[in-house]
Parts: C-alpha cells; sequence; structure tokens
C-alpha cells in the first residue's frame, strides 16, 4: 500500500498495518509474520525517487569496515503535518548516529516542540563523506525547497569533508539566501501566516522571549554597534531610513496604538509607571538635556529659519490658548455684559479694530481692571478702562 503524505513524499508498505492487526497468529506467511511484529518492509519515494527505508540491523551490517563510522541519509517526517526534513549524518558510533536528529535550524526548532510527531526513516549508506554529500544534493534540490512542507533551509551538499567554520558558515548561508530569494518564499509566507493570525498565546510566549534576550546588556551592546557600523558604512540609507520612522511614528494609526499602548501600561503597572514618568521629567529637565536642547532649536533655527519662526508662533498660540481665560466687557453705568471675549488679547484686538485703542499693549490696562490692581494716583483699585469694565468670566459667574 501507498500512503501520500504530500506532494512530494509518499511512503510504501508491504503489507497494510490495519490488516495484519487481524491475521491469525498461526500464520504460515513468514514475512507476513514478522511484519506484524513490526519488520514491515517499507520503502520512500521523495519527488520521483524511491528509497529503501533501512532497518538498524541493516545498518549495522553496512558500516564502514575500514574506519567504523555510519554515513548515512535519512528523512524526519511528521505524519500530522506533513512537514520533513532531509539530512546526512556521519558519526563513528551506533549511540551518536541514534542521538544525532539534525542539525536545521528551522527542523530543530519544530523537533524541540513536537519530538514525539516526528519519525526517522534511514534511506541511504554511502562509503565517503564525499558521497553522503553529492547524494544529499541531489535530493534537496531548488525544486524541493520551494515546497513549504519541507524544513530544509538550503539546497544539499554541505560540506562535511572540509569543516568549515561558523563565520565561514554564517556568511555562505547569508549569500546563498541573497541570491535565491525565491527558495525562502514559502518559509516566509507560513511564517508570517503563523505569527499574523491574532493575538495567540504562542505569539505572546515568543515576543515576551524576544524581549527578555534583547534587553540584555550584551545584546544591546552588540545592537548599538550594528547600527553605528551601519550608519558610517552607509550614512544615505541610514538617513533615509531615520526618515521613513520619523514619518511612520508620526502617523495617526502608530501614535493611537502607542497612546493605548502606554495607558493599559500605566493602568497594569501604576508604581512602575510613577517611577517611569519621574526619572522622564528629570531626564528632560536635566542641565544636560536643556544645554542638548537649546544648541538643537538654535541648529535647527540657522538652517530653517521660516519654519523655526513659523513653529515658534504655533507655540506661543497653544500656550497662549492653554493659560488664556475668557473676560467679559461690561458697562459701567447699569453693570450688564456688553461683549465676552475668549482671552485679554482678543479683546485688545477687537479695541483696536473698533478704532478704541490705538496698539494692543491696552491688554495690559484691561489684566488690570481684571485683577484689580492699584492705581498709579494711589487712590483705590483701578475699576475701568477705555469707558468700561472689565472682569473674568469665570469671576462673575
Amino acid at each position: 500500500m501507498i500512503i501520500k503524505i504530500n506532494d512530494n513524499i509518499s511512503i510504501w508498505q508491504e503489507y497494510n498495518p490495519f490488516d495484519l492487526s487481524f491475521d491469525r497468529t498461526d500464520s504460515y506467511d513468514s514475512r507476513r509474520t514478522s511484519a506484524r511484529f513490526g519488520f514491515n518492509k517499507e520503502r520512500v519515494l521523495i519527488q520521483d525517487r524511491w528509497f529503501d527505508v533501512l532497518s538498524p540491523s541493516e545498518l549495522v551490517r553496512k558500516r564502514n569496515l575500514k574506519d567504523g563510522y555510519y554515513r548515512v541519509l535519512y528523512i524526519q517526517l511528521n505524519w500530522g503535518t506533513g512537514e520533513y526534513y532531509i539530512g546526512k549524518a556521519n558519526r563513528p558510533k551506533w549511540s551518536e548516529l541514534k542521538r544525532y536528529q539534525g542539525s536545521g535550524l528551522k527542523f530543530k526548532s519544530k523537533f524541540n516542540k513536537h519530538k514525539d510527531e516526528f519519525v526517522r526513516y534511514f534511506i541511504a549508506v554511502c562509503e565517503t563523506a564525499e558521497e553522503t554529500e553529492k547524494l544529499e544534493a541531489s535530493i534537496v534540490t531548488v525544486s524541493l525547497l520551494s515546497d513549504d512542507k519541507c524544513l530544509n533551509l538550503v539546497a544539499g551538499g554541505g560540506g562535511t569533508s572540509k569543516r568549515p567554520t561558523i563565520a565561514e558558515t554564517s556568511e555562505k548561508k547569508r549569500e546563498y539566501m541573497k541570491k535565491h530569494p525565491e527558495q525562502f518564499k514559502a518559509m516566509l509566507t507560513a511564517a508570517k501566516e503563523a505569527f499574523s493570525s491574532g493575538d495567540t498565546p504562542a505569539l505572546r510566549a515568543r515576543s515576551q522571549k524576544i524581549k527578555e534576550v534583547m534587553s540584555d546588556d550584551k545584546y544591546r551592546k552588540m545592537s548599538q554597534v550594528r547600527i553605528i557600523n551601519w550608519k558610517n558604512n552607509n550614512p544615505e540609507e541610514y538617513a533615509e531610513a531615520r526618515r521613513k520612522s520619523r514619518e511612520k511614528i508620526k502617523s495617526s494609526e502608530v501614535q493611537e496604538k502607542r497612546q493605548a499602548s502606554l495607558k493599559r501600561y500605566a493602568e497594569q503597572n501604576p508604581d512602575e509607571y510613577k517611577i517611569w514618568q519621574e526619572k522622564l521629567i528629570k531626564s528632560r529637565t536635566s542641565p544636560k538635556a536643556n544645554e542638548k536642547r537649546k544648541l538643537s532649536l538654535k541648529k535647527f533655527k540657522d538652517n530653517n529659519p521660516e519654519l523655526a519662526h513659523s513653529n515658534a508662533k504655533k507655540r506661543a498660540k497653544a500656550a497662549a490658548a492653554k493659560t488664556s481665560k475668557a473676560v467679559s466687557m461690561i458697562d459701567l453705568n447699569t453693570g450688564k455684559v456688553l461683549k465676552e471675549f475668549s482671552s485679554i488679547h482678543e479683546a485688545a484686538r477687537w479695541l483696536v479694530e473698533t478704532g478704541i485703542a490705538k496698539n494692543t499693549n491696552c491688554a495690559s490696562s484691561i489684566s488690570s481692571v481684571c485683577l484689580r490692581k492699584p492705581c498709579t494716583t494711589g487712590y483705590g483699585n483701578r475699576k475701568k478702562a477705555y469707558g468700561y469694565d472689565w472682569r473674568f468670566t469665570d469671576d462673575l459667574k
């Protein structure tokens, strides 16, 4: 019988395990009886090539007699998901071969989480390490890597006879991935689907693990060095990346998300939030921060005079709106409110527009009346300015 695992992998078994369970114990078919006890002959189809599955006893008999090494090819198969990994092993002892499961990064991540779901089949034995490399290269090809069920990251044929350094291996993988992006399209698509499906426990655990690792001083320094090197070697790309980052941060979507996250953090960690706020205010108002801000504003003003002037007007207007108080103009005889203004400066502008005052300096007189400041003559408090009484609207209410 043939069991199709996925489009590239199938398993052939000489006898159907379900049928074997109904056999009589006194059967005279020795091969069928052996199959009932776990020796059911199997073959693996990888794309268009069949490979005989080797039992442990067959592997021991085919061990290299000259140096005693086991040089084999195997396939790790997850029957539940259909995922698979094809690798090679060169080990001097059976215990080492049994313990070794595979070295692929993606496969190891899957295997560590789902050990019980993977089954390993030994499919070939070679005389030398070079033969295992060539055979693996003929199986793990570009077309096989395009399968999203394949857990191999690079094509077969990686060196075992000549072992490179870790740096050489990393550089080789990096260059290969750059030259063959189409091979990793399926892997990237699967990763995006796995971690773009919403808020899940797996995603939360992964994010927490990344935060814990990246918050370590060692990795912080590594990141700083990488950014500094990138900035020095690619100043134009760095400036463009910074510009895009600032634009993204200023977008309404990101601002709303950050505000919601900050609010949630403040509610869940009130004590930590309070300490963080105090630390933030202290750092922003320190002499060093003030001096740095002053130099930065001066530099910006020199490079962008018009924009700096416009920003200064906006800041002044915002400050005035934040601190201004509504004021009412009152008839001296009747005490009736004749007109209301949002601020003293608005009232001063109205007096200038109507010709009652010459310039907006009259705002100081209106303020003196509202505050009932003493007269310069020394006789009581000021009660009028420009023919009207002035009071803060909140005081009247």
